[in-house]
Formats: structure tokens, C-alpha cells, sequence
């Protein structure tokens, strides 16, 4: 019973990005990109944490780039939408690539 709630529980924080960026893809209201920020933000500085234990100090980088970027306190505006989008998929992918990578 606790390994399978360990795995869900690992799992929320590869899927809540994927789903809170897919979404964001479609014409939202501002207070869903807070939202979303939050989401990647908090499930970034998870697995920063998790690959510091591993001792991955790249992927602590790249995640604790993630959540400096999506961070809902001091947001970065990086202007057009156009250009999120890029940015938003390629954070789904290293999500995605990464998501087996923490224990």
C-alpha cells in the first residue's frame, strides 16, 4: 500500500505540469496562467530536490531554472504568447523526459 501511494504521489508532480501547460495552450483567463505557474513552479523545485539527493547537479539546474522561471511571486514575461508556447514545450518534454529519472 505505501509503495503504490509513493508512486502516485511521484507521479503528481510529472503529470500537474503536463496537464496545467497543455491547458494553458488554449486561450485562458489570467488567473489560470497564476495557476499554472504555481503548478510547475512547486513540481519544478520537487524534482530539483529529488535529483540533489541523486547528486544529478545538471537536472538541479535545469529544474531550479524551471521554477525561478515559472515562479508566481516575481514573474518573467517573456512577451508574446507565441513565444511561451515554445518555452511551454519544451519544459513538457524535459518533464516528461526526466519523469522515471527520480526516485
Amino acid at each position: 500500500m505505501m509503495v503504490r501511494l509513493s508512486i502516485m504521489n511521484k507521479n503528481i508532480f510529472w503529470i500537474a505540469p503536463l496537464v496545467v501547460l497543455g491547458v494553458g495552450l488554449l486561450p485562458m483567463p489570467y488567473g489560470y496562467y497564476f495557476l499554472s505557474r504555481s503548478v510547475v513552479c512547486v513540481c519544478a523545485i520537487y524534482f530539483a530536490l529529488q535529483f540533489n539527493r541523486q547528486s544529478e547537479t545538471t537536472l538541479v539546474w535545469v529544474f531550479g531554472f524551471f521554477a525561478v522561471l515559472y515562479n508566481p511571486i516575481i514573474p518573467i514575461h517573456l512577451g508574446a504568447k507565441g513565444l511561451w508556447i515554445i518555452v511551454n514545450i519544451i519544459t513538457v518534454g524535459v518533464f516528461f523526459a526526466n519523469k522515471d529519472k527520480i526516485q
